[in-house]
């Protein structure tokens, strides 16, 4: 209603310690992300669950064809060269 969805957001992903008592760490996996990224959506199965939430029983129908039509074309991803150490 108010655009928000619209407002830059920043995530990052990170970790204190290296895994497994670990010296260095490579970087890996961006393929998996960029795919998960490039394919993300919400079923009609996911918004029909979604509808059953007591948290979310109030929300408004343009909110679950807001859903139905969410995508990440509009998404800019910076990450780390694969591979990086």
């Amino acid at each position: 209603k108010n655009s928000r969805h619209n407002d830059p957001s920043i995530f990052e992903l990170f970790f204190r310690k290296n895994p497994f008592r670990g010296e260095y760490t490579i970087f890996c996996g961006l393929d998996e992300v960029l795919k998960f990224v490039d394919n993300f959506s919400f079923s009609t199965d996911d918004i029909a669950y979604l509808q059953t939430v007591p948290a979310l029983a109030n929300c408004e129908p343009g909110f679950w064809a807001y859903l139905q039509d969410l995508d990440c074309s509009s998404i800019t991803l910076h990450a780390m060269k694969e591979g990086t150490i």
